[in-house]
C-alpha cells in the first residue's frame, strides 16, 4: 500500500501527540476541552449571600488507542488538564465575589470537579441575566518524544482561557422602613407600634403579610405580630399597627425587633423578604411608693389610717385601687381604697379602717400594701409590694388612765356616786 508524503506527515504528527498512560499503550487525542456550568439553580435574589457551585468538566476525548508491549509507559494523556486553577469574577454583574481563585487539581478527559464560590448579590441589584467571567488556567501534555523503548521526553504547555457563566437575578419584594411610632409602651406593659414601610423591590408581592418578630434576647415581643396587606406593588407604601409587649426587665432604652414581608412572587413561589431590624423605645416601668409618714395608733384602738401613694414611674396608671394587708395585731373590714388615675409624679391618699388588739406589742409595724391598676391597653397589672408604716405606742398621762379598765370602773362608780349625791341634795331641797 502506497502512502503520500502528506499522509505520512499527518500520521507522524498524530503520533507526536500521543501520551501513553500505561505500559504497552499508545493513545492519540487532542488537548483538554473544558466547559463550565452551575451545579443546580442559577437564579438568585438581591441582597443575599449565596454559594455558586461552579462545575468544570473536561470533555476532551481519546481519538485512537493501540497496544504495543515494547512501548514505554507514559504518565499523562494529552487530554488531561493538569493543576487547574479556577477564578470567578464579577464582570459587569451587580455582585461581589468573596472567594479567591481555587486550585482544583487535575481533570482527566470525561471527568468533572466542583469549585464553590461565595458571592454577595448586591442590595437593590436590578433583575436580569448577567455573565460572570470564569478564568481557567492549566497545563497539558503538548508533545511526547520516544527516543528508545525506555526513554521519553515531555513537552507541556500552559493555557489560560476565560469562559462565561450565566446567572439570573430574580425580582423580589424588599421593604424599607420609612417611620415608626410607639405609643405608651412601658416596662411590664403593652403598647402600640405604628410602622410605615415601602416596597423598595422590583416584584409585586401577592397575598403579602407584614410579619413582626422578636429578636433573641430582646425583652420586647409582638402580642399581635402580623398585618395583611394583599397586593404589594413596587414603590407602594403601607402603614401597619401592631400590639407589642415589654417585659419588666426593659426600661428606659430602645430594643430591637425584626420586620419582614411574606408573599407570593410573580412566579408563584412563596417566600419571605430579608428582615429589617428596627428599634423599639420602651419607657420606664410604672412604680409606686408610699410617701406618707408612719401613722400612730394605740393598743385596743380602732381608727382610720391614712396612706399616701405616689406614682414614681414613667406612665399613667388608670383606675388604680390600693389594698392593705392587716395582720396580727391589726384587723380590718375595710382594706381597699379607690385611687383613680395617677399620672407620673401624682399622689393619692387611701383611708383604711383598722383596729389594734389590746395586747399589741409596742413597736413600729410595716403593713404590706399594693396597687392594682390598668395600663394604656386596659390590661390589669399589680404593682410590686410596698410597706405602710404604722407605729403602735403606749398611751401616757390621762390617755393611759382613760384606757385602764380599773380606772374606768372607779371613775364610773365616782360618777354614779356623785350623781346619786346630787340627786339626794336636790330632793332634800324640794322637801
Amino acid at each position: 500500500m502506497n502512502f503520500s508524503r502528506t499522509a505520512i506527515l499527518g500520521i507522524a504528527l498524530l503520533v507526536c501527540l500521543c501520551a501513553p498512560v500505561m505500559a504497552a499503550e499508545k493513545v492519540i487525542s487532542g488537548p483538554p476541552d473544558l466547559r463550565i456550568s452551575i451545579e443546580g439553580s442559577n437564579e438568585f435574589y438581591p441582597d443575599t449571600m449565596v454559594t455558586i457551585p461552579v462545575k468544570v468538566e473536561n470533555i476532551g476525548t481519546i481519538d485512537f488507542s493501540s497496544q504495543n508491549p515494547e512501548n514505554v509507559a507514559r504518565e499523562d494523556r494529552p487530554n488531561t488538564a493538569k493543576n487547574v486553577v479556577v477564578t470567578l469574577e464579577a464582570g459587569d454583574a451587580p455582585v461581589s465575589v468573596k472567594t479567591d481563585a481555587q486550585l482544583v487539581g487535575d481533570i482527566a478527559g470525561g471527568a468533572r470537579v466542583q469549585a464553590p464560590f461565595e458571592v454577595r448579590i448586591n442590595d437593590g441589584a436590578p433583575a436580569g441575566t448577567y455573565i460572570l467571567p470564569v478564568t481557567l488556567e492549566y497545563t497539558y501534555l503538548y508533545h511526547a518524544t520516544e527516543f528508545s523503548n525506555d526513554a521519553l521526553t515531555y513537552e507541556y504547555r500552559t493555557k489560560t482561557e476565560t469562559l462565561s457563566l450565566e446567572i439570573v437575578i430574580k425580582p423580589d419584594v424588599q421593604i424599607t422602613v420609612l417611620s415608626t411610632d410607639v405609643e405608651e409602651l412601658n416596662a411590664g406593659t403593652e403598647g402600640y407600634l405604628a410602622i410605615t414601610v415601602e416596597n423598595s423591590g422590583q416584584d409585586t408581592g401577592k397575598q403579602a403579610t407584614l410579619v413582626l418578630s422578636s429578636v433573641s434576647g430582646s425583652p420586647v415581643s409582638p402580642t399581635d405580630g402580623s398585618y395583611f396587606i394583599g397586593e404589594f406593588a413596587p414603590g407602594e407604601t403601607v402603614t401597619a399597627n401592631f400590639k407589642v409587649a415589654a417585659s419588666t426587665d426593659a426600661s428606659g432604652s430602645s430594643y430591637p425587633m425584626d420586620i419582614a414581608v411574606s408573599y407570593e412572587s410573580s412566579e408563584g413561589d412563596k417566600t419571605t423578604s430579608k428582615p429589617v431590624t428596627i428599634g423599639i423605645p420602651v419607657g420606664e416601668k410604672i412604680t409606686f411608693e408610699v410617701v406618707s409618714e408612719a401613722y400612730v395608733m394605740f393598743p385596743s384602738e380602732t381608727g382610720t389610717i391614712e396612706v399616701v401613694y405616689k406614682n414614681s414611674g414613667g406612665a399613667t396608671a388608670y383606675d388604680a385601687t390600693s389594698r392593705i394587708s392587716a395582720v396580727d395585731p391589726f384587723t380590718s373590714n375595710d382594706d381597699t381604697a379607690y385611687l383613680g388615675d395617677l399620672a407620673p409624679g401624682e399622689t393619692a391618699t387611701a383611708y383604711y379602717h383598722v383596729s389594734v388588739s389590746d395586747d399589741a406589742t409596742i413597736k413600729e409595724y410595716g403593713l404590706d400594701t399594693e396597687i392594682r391598676y390598668k395600663d394604656s391597653l386596659k390590661n390589669s397589672v399589680i404593682s410590686d409590694p410596698m410597706k405602710a408604716e404604722v407605729t403602735v405606742q403606749q398611751r401616757s398621762g390621762l390617755g393611759t388612765m382613760l384606757t385602764n379598765p380599773i380606772v374606768l370602773t372607779v371613775l364610773l362608780f365616782i360618777i354614779l356616786g356623785a350623781g346619786y349625791y346630787l340627786y339626794q341634795q336636790r330632793k332634800q331641797k324640794q322637801q
